[in-house]
């Protein structure tokens, strides 16, 4: 299972976990992710990944 570490608590998250928010623009979709446990942002899914 591929995991996502978590700079903010310092736990390991399943991709499952991540909270996503996608908003449409004019220039494309912008992706956020955040940890569901303290609520920050993971900026770069791929270079966090545990």
């Amino acid at each position: 299972m591929t995991k996502v570490h978590c700079a903010g608590c310092g736990r390991d998250i399943a991709m499952h976990e991540l909270e996503a928010k996608t908003v449409a623009r004019s220039s494309g979709f912008d992706t956020r992710y955040r940890c569901p446990f303290c609520h920050e942002d993971v900026n770069d899914v791929a270079d966090n990944l545990a």
